[in-house]
């Protein structure tokens, strides 16, 4: 419905149009990333070899559009937390604050293994507040951001539980799945209600 405003929708469909008109000749997209801001605390190592994970945070934060550069400005800023995370996603923008190749810390236990996402939103949402327009438009941005690292990494869009993490499965994850696994954190996130069937779907249909 047309209502003379920019909301998520509208920023999602332009940003799609301008996708297509940079995709390069292998038919990836080039402008998946909106910016990178590099964050201060993580690993410099090289553990390209290792990685197997994907693995899904709710960054307990407000529903904004500006949410994901908001998260990259704390972890790079001199309050920077000791954790960061590969990618912060929210309706209109993927910002990224680690390279893949690099250990983030964000999961113990799959940090070496996992690349970390943070989705704009918190753990305690309802079934009815991850359908809202908000999380359908941030939803659709991380499945196509998680499709493209299952391809670049060869990770299987599947979803690995605790007993496939310590029985080293690789797979799509939550930062719940790694606590219960491996009991070095105590975090719960993305919540009970998060709709991982369906958006497994949307990952594999990117």
């Amino acid at each position: 419905m047309v209502d003379g405003k920019v909301g998520p929708a509208t920023v999602r469909a332009a940003n799609d149009v301008l996708r297509e008109r940079s995709e390069n000749h292998d038919g990836e997209p080039q402008s998946l990333i909106d910016d990178f801001v590099e964050a201060r605390n993580y690993t410099r190592t090289d553990r390209s070899a290792d990685i197997r994970h994907v693995v899904i945070h709710t960054a307990e934060i407000a529903e904004t559009l500006t949410a994901a550069e908001a998260l990259a400005s704390w972890a790079a800023g001199k309050q920077a937390p000791r954790a960061s995370w590969h990618y912060a996603v929210d309706a209109d923008s993927i910002v990224q604050s680690v390279h893949d190749e690099y250990i983030a810390w964000h999961a113990p236990g799959a940090n070496r293994s996992g690349i970390g996402i943070e989705l704009a939103g918190r753990a305690k949402q309802s079934p009815e507040e991850w359908e809202d327009e908000f999380s359908r438009e941030t939803l659709a941005r991380a499945a196509r951001l998680v499709a493209h690292l299952c391809r670049k990494w060869s990770i299987p869009v599947e979803f690995v539980d605790r007993e496939g993490l310590q029985q080293g499965k690789a797979g799509i994850t939550t930062h719940l799945e790694v606590s219960m696994a491996f009991h070095k954190s105590d975090h719960t996130d993305p919540g009970k209600n998060f709709p991982m069937a369906a958006f497994l779907d949307d990952v594999r249909s990117q």
